[in-house]
């Protein structure tokens, strides 16, 4: 018999609630596209610590978003897709830069206020169908990507890129899906590198595996079967959720 790896026998009850937050987070994740690691980071880095949380929560994350991606990529805008990575992939290195020039206790809840109150405008007042102006895609992407390399929760400005971008909720979550896909890929590169691939980390993982797949199937069935107008307040309630989470923090 196989020995039962020593995170499962000591922690029986920990596991049993990182399944559910990865089950609960996924489903969300699979229905939208993003909000996956903000739903699921939170609870898991009180049951294993941040680095831990952070390494299997990522690659849990990759994992769904790369199969969102490839199952939806006729959704998939090309064109659009390399421009947002390439300006948040510049953003990012920005970021990585700056992380000890800027003073954090200012700039991440004025990052907050903003997100919240863009959430709010596109909650309680008519959305508009104009598109954003030319000169807007630069400095929102290059924002996304250095607050992502400063603090890894750039996500909550890019969904706003997104949602403004892409009007139909099949696009937004093919795109969304595939952006992370790949960010998040840089971010396991670190973990391992970093030396949290272990024991540990392999085991949370594959306990993750089966509630990520069942979350994945009911997500896309809830995507299937509600309307646009729901899916934009759906959005625009995790962007305020993720805007107060990171004022909270």
């Amino acid at each position: 018999m196989f020995p039962v790896p020593s995170i499962l026998a000591d922690e029986p009850v920990k596991c049993l609630a990182f399944a559910a937050v990865i089950f609960f987070a996924n489903v969300i994740q699979a229905v939208t596209g993003f909000a996956g690691v903000m739903l699921a980071l939170p609870p898991s880095m009180l049951l294993f610590g941040p680095d831990m949380a952070k390494a299997a929560v990522n690659a849990v994350n990759w994992a769904a978003c790369a199969y969102l991606a490839w199952h939806n990529r006729a959704y998939l805008v090309r064109r659009e897709f390399f421009r947002i990575i390439g300006w948040m992939l510049a953003g990012i290195a920005a970021g990585l830069w700056l992380y000890g020039a800027v003073d954090a206790a200012v700039l991440i809840p004025l990052y907050g206020a903003i997100i919240i109150a863009v959430a709010l405008k596109n909650l309680l007042l008519k959305r508009t169908d104009r598109p954003l102006p030319r000169w807007a895609p630069v400095p929102i992407l290059l924002g996304a990507g250095v607050i992502h390399g400063m603090f890894v929760s750039g996500g909550a400005l890019l969904v706003l890129y997104l949602a403004a971008t892409f009007r139909d909720k099949h696009a937004f979550r093919a795109n969304a899906s595939a952006v992370w896909a790949v960010l998040n890929l840089f971010l396991m590169i670190a973990d391992f590198e970093k030396g949290l691939y272990n024991a540990e980390f392999f085991t949370l993982t594959a306990l993750a595996l089966l509630p990520l797949g069942a979350a994945i199937w009911l997500g896309n069935a809830i995507h299937s079967r509600i309307n646009q107008s729901l899916f934009n307040h759906l959005t625009y309630g995790l962007l305020l959720l993720s805007g107060a989470m990171i004022i909270l923090w």
